[in-house]
């Protein structure tokens, strides 16, 4: 997973408004978990939440792609980030806020990675502290075998990428084929990923496991709904 297109993650995602994403987020954040001072940006990838984040709260970052965490630092510099795999890291802190923001809980596959992945951040939680996740897709939703295509167009990159969804027993799967034209050379280069599939109740229950109460809101920040709740 964005072993060759890290160079190109912010343009692949242009579309992305992180500034009012952030906004909604701090917004759930003071209604749940007013005074927060601290949080920690679980999947974090290039650091676009975090820039946004920086001017609330004391944050930190976390990602497994020492790729995106090369930009995240160079766009936040000042800001500690943290190379680890979400489903068991320990940092020997705690935080009043943890999130995982844009679907990044996907990639974890599986569902005993969820709820490992659930419970390492519950743990990084002061008591009373808030949990924020956006899932992916859930498996009634998904629409198998649909061809989708992007295209990201800057002064000095253009780049096309397309892919069919396809599914392997409860996970998503997409083979995503890249275009990229620069002012010197255009290159194409594939790769793969893959995101579970998981029901609504099996977020919850990854919840209720952590020890964290679990509220849905079916719009969330970015149209695929948010998962949030109060580590009891």
């Amino acid at each position: 997973m964005f072993t060759k297109s890290a160079r190109f993650y912010d343009a692949l995602y242009q579309f992305k408004d992180y500034g009012k994403a952030v906004g909604l987020l701090h917004e759930l954040i003071q209604e749940w978990r007013p005074g927060a001072l601290t949080l920690l940006d679980v999947a974090c990838g290039t650091g676009k939440h975090v820039e946004f984040l920086q001017e609330n709260y004391s944050v930190e970052g976390l990602d497994i792609n020492p790729d995106l965490l090369k930009i995240a630092r160079e766009r936040c510099p000042g800001i500690t980030f943290h190379e680890a795999d979400m489903s068991r890291f320990d940092l020997g802190e705690k935080f009043d806020v943890v999130c995982c923001l844009f679907s990044s809980i996907g990639y974890v596959q599986t569902k005993l990675k969820l709820d490992e992945s659930i419970h390492a951040m519950a743990r990084h939680l002061r008591p009373g502290g808030l949990l924020v996740v956006e899932p992916w897709i859930f498996p009634d939703k998904y629409w198998k075998n649909k061809l989708v295509s992007n295209y990201a167009d800057l002064d000095d990159l253009k780049i096309s990428w397309m892919y069919i969804q396809e599914q392997e027993e409860m996970t998503s799967v997409f083979d995503i084929n890249y275009l990229v034209g620069t002012g010197s050379e255009i290159s194409y280069f594939s790769e793969k990923h893959v995101m579970g599939l998981w029901s609504d109740e099996e977020y919850r229950e990854a919840f209720r496991k952590a020890g964290v109460s679990v509220n849905y809101e079916e719009k969330g920040f970015f149209g695929r709904g948010v998962y949030y709740g109060i580590l009891q």
